[in-house]
């Protein structure tokens, strides 16, 4: 005999009050008493009823409430690690323009960022990295990117205006051309100054080369000019000469050995070789004369006479 599971266990002659909560099939119930009857045992598909004055009203079974099944798509947590990761660089890209000044671009990469996300959901049925609990919240976020990234467009467009009315790429272009042109002719006018002050160098070191040269040569010259003259006023030739203004006085002797045709004289300066002080024919050998200031010496076939 098979039994009620719901029911409790009671042994045979036993009268035992039942437990809360326990039911009873309606056809036991007395309309008159509002409970079932004293004593009794009835068979009821096979299974024994206990027996008492503590029956209560018989409740219908409660249906077993559904269980719900976890959507697999639905993150463990309420976050998931991409959450933070995403929204981590998210927060340091709008930290880094914020700090430039750049609210247009804060915009503009915000939208990219909602736009890519809710479409994401939308298109593969997933919550994505931020977690998006339903088609609905991604067409909510998909939208919102957008808006965001239209202002923020407008916004990038406005400052481009303001700037390119401020400074015109003509204007700039041309400044910065004529910055460059000046930029190089100063390069070339220094570069010209310095080959020019080395040219300078190297003229003036060579000027004073030469300067140095002309007076060694100089020096030379007068050295053999000094020699020379000095050579020439204690040597006498073929002529006449005043003795203290052509030649020097002293004592002469010839430099070669002389012939039978040597002739020399001495006279008295202003009498015209009237006023014969010495001469003589030589017939050969060295003559030699002593001459003094105030006469004149005359030399004919004689060769030259040093100054001894």
């Amino acid at each position: 005999m098979s039994h009620d599971p719901n029911l409790p266990q009671q042994q045979p002659g036993q009268n035992q009050p039942p437990n809360p909560g326990q039911t009873f099939p309606p056809e036991f119930h007395d309309p008159q008493q509002g409970q079932f009857p004293g004593q009794f045992q009835h068979q009821h598909a096979g299974h024994p009823y206990p027996q008492g004055p503590y029956l209560q009203q018989p409740q219908a079974p409660q249906p077993q409430q559904e269980r719900r099944q976890r959507d697999p798509n639905q993150p463990k947590g309420r976050f998931g690690a991409w959450f933070w990761i995403v929204g981590g660089l998210l927060a340091i890209v709008v930290l880094a323009n914020a700090v430039g000044g750049h609210g247009e671009s804060i915009l503009i990469f915000l939208g990219l960022a909602a736009g890519v996300t809710g479409l994401y959901t939308l298109i593969f049925n997933k919550p994505s990295w931020a977690s998006l609990p339903n088609r609905n919240a991604a067409i909510a976020v998909a939208i919102a990117g957008g808006v965001s990234l239209l202002i923020g467009s407008v916004a990038a467009g406005a400052d481009a205006r303001r700037d390119n009315s401020a400074a015109p790429p003509e204007t700039a272009t041309s400044a910065t051309l004529e910055a460059d042109a000046q930029a190089r002719l100063k390069e070339r006018e220094d570069a010209l100054a310095k080959a020019e002050a080395e040219s300078t160098a190297r003229l003036e070191a060579r000027e004073a080369e030469v300067k140095k040269a002309e007076e060694a040569v100089k020096a030379r010259e007068a050295a053999v000019g000094g020699a020379e003259a000095a050579a020439a006023a204690n040597t006498i030739k073929e002529g006449t000469w005043t003795v203290g203004k052509d030649i020097a006085p002293g004592t002469y002797r010839t430099t070669a050995e002389v012939g039978s045709r040597c002739y020399w004289s001495i006279t008295v300066t202003g009498s015209n070789g009237a006023d014969i002080i010495e001469n003589d024919i030589v017939s050969g050998g060295f003559p030699q004369v002593v001459l003094s200031e105030g006469q004149t010496f005359e030399s004919s076939r004689c060769g030259t006479w040093t100054k001894q």
